[in-house]
């Protein structure tokens, strides 16, 4: 169906909102662009209180009809394998700097529903492999569960498979602290999505809390969220930014996009202004904007933001002629503009 509306964003508004976020809201910790454009992750709250009340687990999936998703690859594969799961492999990244006190990295993988037999003996801690990280903030961050070896080993020096000796139920192992650790830049790749530790499945575990044990809620910067309530939502969702919100519960997030030059072809209508803003709030802004099929069809790519803009989709001739009048008067270029049939998109930027 063809919408009616049209969006525009200003980057200078953007940048504004942006830098008043940014002291107080941190990096969702895993980005769009290490899974397929039609994937999205969904987090739950974790099972257990305490320190971790506040905790998220993230996994990946995949829309397969009637407003249901699905964590693996394909239909059919083997939930028992590791790799079929669309998480496993994405970057985990930090959501604020800090140094590391504390970590592991070598611990082998579980098999999707039950724990390697190290765990329960002890000699594999429940965050498997793992980084604390005391951020600049007094808090600490916990990001558990990375692929074997894939956190860097300049950022985890302790690279035994097994701890020396028993921690029974240990999310903090005393094998595993560190001194001198090294310093961790907002949005740096920790390691890569596994599966150890105290883990169904392959997932991100991540959550903050005080020295004291104190939970700490998560607030994030960018993304877009949904509700994903009884594992249900639409693939024509309606998304509402983050914006230095939390996220609670189960929760459909559309992470952002790193920075870069992205090209996503054939977004219906109906989505158009979901992936709008999705791109908008990344920090990218369009440089291409067509249009097939009467406006029911867009085409874009996205470059790295610079300057101000203004973009707008589903116009008609009229509309868009005003809109090149009253940029024009307030400095802006027209960079370029598309029709298809009597619908017309345009950018300008100053």
């Amino acid at each position: 169906m063809k919408a009616l509306n049209t969006f525009t964003r200003s980057l200078i508004l953007a940048s504004a909102a942006l830098v008043s976020i940014a002291a107080s809201a941190s990096d969702f910790p895993l980005r769009a662009d290490d899974i397929g454009l039609t994937h999205r992750y969904t987090t739950d709250t974790h099972w257990s209180g305490g320190a971790q009340a506040e905790a998220l687990d993230v996994v990946a999936r995949r829309h397969i009809g009637s407003g249901k998703w699905d964590h693996l690859k394909t239909n059919g594969a083997d939930n028992k394998v590791n790799s079929n799961h669309i998480v496993y492999g994405a970057k985990i990244r930090a959501m604020d700097a800090g140094t590391v006190v504390g970590c592991w990295r070598n611990a082998p993988e579980n098999t999707p529903g039950s724990n390697h037999a190290k765990v329960a003996e002890g000699y594999i801690g429940y965050a498997g492999n793992h980084l604390w990280i005391l951020q600049d903030d007094g808090n600490y961050a916990l990001y558990a569960h990375a692929q074997p070896g894939s956190i860097p080993t300049d950022l985890c020096p302790h690279n035994a498979t097994y701890l020396p000796s028993k921690e029974l139920g240990a999310v903090w192992t005393m094998a595993g602290i560190v001194s001198g650790g090294a310093r961790i830049t907002k949005g740096q790749v920790l390691g890569l999505v596994g599966n150890n530790g105290n883990s169904s499945g392959p997932h991100l575990h991540v959550h903050v809390q005080t020295g004291s044990g104190d939970p700490i809620k998560m607030k994030f910067d960018h993304g877009q969220t949904t509700p994903f309530t009884n594992q249900t939502a639409s693939v024509n969702a309606s998304w509402t930014l983050l914006n230095g919100k939390s996220i609670v519960g189960e929760t459909m997030v559309w992470a952002p996009h790193s920075v870069a030059y992205w090209t996503v072809n054939n977004i219906p209508d109906e989505r158009m202004q979901g992936w709008f803003t999705h791109f908008a709030d990344s920090g990218v802004m369009p440089s291409v904007y067509a249009c097939t099929d009467n406006g029911q069809i867009y085409n874009t790519s996205w470059v790295p933001t610079s300057g101000s803009w203004y973009a707008f989709h589903g116009m008609s001739l009229t509309t868009f002629n005003k809109k090149s009048t009253d940029l024009a008067n307030l400095g802006y270029t027209r960079y370029g503009w598309w029709y298809c049939g009597s619908v017309y998109t345009g950018i300008w930027r100053k």
